[in-house]
């Protein structure tokens, strides 16, 4: 069927045809699939957390930092200050920051903790870059996608209390338990206590493959 578009002239009352073009409709399946939930995943790979559960997680961290809102802008002035460790947690740090309730200051650090070599070799030290961050008189929450021995945000945390932050406080999507770990976050979506390596939302692959993906995942064979 073919739908004529008019414009009326609202002194003479004439109409005027614009263009003519078909009218017609598109039966999406449904749920109509997300770009985010369609790579499939390699064989050596099994499904720990779904979609659905990253999300439950993703709202009651945002619910418990939107608390934390409120008194650190009514003590600081400022708004409070939410820091990102790129690159892996990207993605948790905007997912969360898009459930909350209330207005922050985003801000990125680049940081370096495990070899690109290999999955499970970690960085004698920890390099970071924080791109002119000042974080004086600053009540700052650093985020990561995961906190697996705790040096990086051991480290991060340091940084900005030695540059004058108020306050530091960590969350994490997922907080793997181990004997060795030096920090325990502030605020924590899952507990994992496996050795495998984990893949997804943020947290690579070999060769950085998987890190797009709104699952996250066990690396078979893999172990710390």
């Amino acid at each position: 069927m073919l739908v004529n578009m008019q414009v009326k002239n609202e002194r003479s009352g004439s109409s005027t045809i614009i263009c003519a073009f078909p009218l017609f409709s598109v039966d999406l399946p449904k749920p109509y699939p997300s770009i985010r939930t369609m790579i499939i995943p390699p064989s050596h790979l099994d499904l720990l957390y779904t979609p659905a559960q990253l999300d439950a997680q993703l709202s009651s961290v945002a619910a418990e930092l939107d608390t934390w809102t409120g008194p650190a802008e009514s003590e600081t002035g400022r708004l409070l200050l939410c820091v990102c460790l790129l690159r892996g947690g990207m993605f948790f740090f905007s997912d969360t920051l898009l459930h909350m309730r209330h207005s922050v200051e985003p801000a990125f650090c680049r940081a370096w903790a495990y070899s690109k070599l290999t999955l499970e070799q970690p960085e004698e030290v920890i390099r970071m870059e924080w791109q002119s961050l000042d974080p004086a008189g600053r009540d700052v929450v650093l985020f990561d996608n995961i906190c697996d021995s705790g040096r990086t945000f051991v480290a991060a945390t340091a940084w900005l209390k030695e540059r004058g932050a108020r306050s530091v406080k960590t969350v994490t999507m997922v907080h793997r338990l181990r004997d060795d770990s030096v920090h325990a976050p502030t605020l924590t979506g899952f507990t994992f206590s496996g050795k495998e390596w984990l893949v997804g939302y943020g947290l690579r692959d070999r060769d950085s493959h998987m890190m797009n993906t709104r699952s996250i995942y066990t690396a078979r064979g893999t172990g710390i």
